[in-house]
């Protein structure tokens, strides 16, 4: 039979020695007693003869009183758990070479490479169409859940050093908790920033790290991370070059049309992203500045890829905050989507996630979406038409032609009917049928096959915790805002048919 958890953490914590055990016992006894008021905590103590007995291994009985308080309080275990027979560390290490394996099935854009079997190496993210992909460390922890908290369980001396050196480091980097659950088990994900803001752990810390249990690796919070990683590397690796080029911006907003090519910049795929975007929301903004009637919006995104920067890109949000002098009782602004069947089947469901995050990102600025499936309707502008007066064509997705934007503003009557005529259609086509944006999202979802009491209580979760901790974005050009009050968004319908 296996000695007991006591027996190992001792062991594993220098403690076998009874003088050492009571310097530890006493200082833990004071500060519980501070805490509680238990003045009896604070004068607690073993004897050489009951120490010996615990930490034979061998006894299963169960400290009672003041003493198991401060067992707990020292090891970060029951007394139950303590005098039980300690899990099979072999099994432990064996799940923890395992979950590479099991990261790269479920998520082939995910590749983790953990040199010699160690706790700590390598997350390779791989993007798919319009991102470049990127790395980072990582370092997995043996965790036990908690309620809404993952505790890193059982780390030896060398462990904790080890956790240390990986924190210190000013890089991008996760903490992965493997929870163990019979044959399979459960992934936590808490960003390396996150874990650094509180003390570091150490000896008398032990068991005091946690990960947030709304932290689970699934499709919803692995689709935020591979994301956001990869937009942000990105265009940190762009910062120079996007600073230095900012007078770019300036000048092709002065002329009447612009398409310039990516050869002109040396930009990352992120970095082309952001300036095209950036572009094309100054120049909506700049031609809408005397528009006397409510516009309505076609959006060429199709995939979560090329989505995802509605939820991250800062000046995507401040666009559509601008967009709100539109918005009155009676009239309300539309924004129209082309999602074709063959592309959503093409998506992973983590991608299918992100998409769905972006059109609730409008529900919620009080946009009605409408989501059409006709793939004729892939190539229509990027464009934002105000009925009878002018149409502000602003494409930055699938450029043709390795532009890193296509920009122009037309008011001729014929090119005018053109654009109103595909909107008129998209009304009659649109499969978001409902004055609800709940009932709206929610077809959304069936289309998507994303399940939905999964996904906003989810969400919900997530939401009451915030993205920040989850993954943390490092350049100036992103947030998290608007993703944190979506998701807070979602949550709310979860109980709404």
């Amino acid at each position: 039979m296996r000695g007991t958890l006591f027996s190992l953490l001792l062991k594993d914590r220098d403690l076998l020695g009874w003088e050492a055990f009571c310097v530890h016992f006493t200082a833990v006894g004071r500060e519980l007693a501070h805490e509680t008021g238990n003045r009896r905590l604070a004068t607690a103590g073993v004897g050489r003869t009951t120490f010996e007995r615990w930490s034979s291994g061998t006894w299963h009985g169960r400290p009672r009183g003041e003493a198991a308080q401060i067992l707990e309080r020292m090891l970060g275990h029951t007394v139950e758990e303590l005098f039980s027979p300690a899990a099979d560390t072999s099994e432990s290490t064996a799940s923890l070479e395992t979950v590479a394996t099991q990261i790269g099935s479920r998520w082939p854009t995910s590749n983790l490479l953990l040199p010699a079997g160690g706790p700590a190496g390598t997350w390779e993210i791989a993007g798919r169409q319009r991102l470049d992909g990127t790395s980072a460390a990582v370092h997995l922890l043996p965790v036990i859940r908690r309620g809404e908290e993952a505790d890193v369980h059982d780390l030896s001396q060398d462990g904790l050093r080890n956790l240390e050196q990986f924190l210190r480091p000013a890089r991008r980097g996760f903490l992965v908790g493997v929870e163990e659950r019979h044959d399979d088990f459960n992934l936590y994900v808490r960003d390396a920033a996150a874990a650094r803001r509180p003390a570091r752990p150490g000896p008398s810390a032990a068991g005091t790290l946690s990960i947030p249990s709304a932290y689970l690796l699934d499709d919803l919070t692995y689709g935020i991370l591979w994301a956001l990683t990869q937009l942000d590397d990105g265009l940190l690796a762009d910062d120079q070059a996007l600073d230095a080029e900012q007078h770019l911006l300036g000048t092709y907003l002065s002329l009447p049309r612009s398409a310039p090519s990516q050869m002109l910049v040396d930009l990352t795929a992120a970095g082309s992203s952001w300036m095209g975007s950036a572009f094309c929301a100054q120049h909506i903004q700049q031609e809408l500045t005397d528009a006397t009637e409510v516009p309505i919006f076609w959006t060429r995104e199709q995939s979560g890829e090329e989505a995802a920067c509605w939820l991250f890109f800062k000046h995507k949000l401040e666009y559509l905050q601008t967009l709100e002098r539109f918005h009155s009782p009676v009239a309300q602004t539309v924004r129209v989507f082309c999602l074709p069947e063959a592309e959503v089947a093409r998506s992973e469901t983590y991608e299918r996630v992100l998409l769905l995050l972006a059109i609730a990102l409008m529900e919620r600025f009080g946009i009605r979406v409408r989501v059409i499936s006709k793939p004729e309707y892939s190539d229509v502008d990027g464009v934002a038409l105000v009925p009878g007066q002018r149409a502000v064509v602003a494409n930055w997705v699938r450029v043709p032609g390795g532009a890193l934007w296509a920009a122009g503003s037309t008011s001729a009557r014929g090119e005018l009917r053109t654009y109103a005529t595909v909107f008129a259609d998209s009304e009659g086509a649109d499969m978001l049928v409902g004055e609800d944006p709940a009932i709206r999202l929610r077809s959304l979802a069936d289309y998507l096959s994303l399940d939905w009491n999964w996904l906003t209580s989810r969400c919900h979760a997530l939401g009451e915790y915030g993205v920040a901790g989850l993954v943390r974005p490092r350049s100036r050009l992103l947030t998290v805002e608007a993703l944190d009050e979506t998701l807070l968004f979602l949550g709310k319908l979860a109980s709404q048919r």
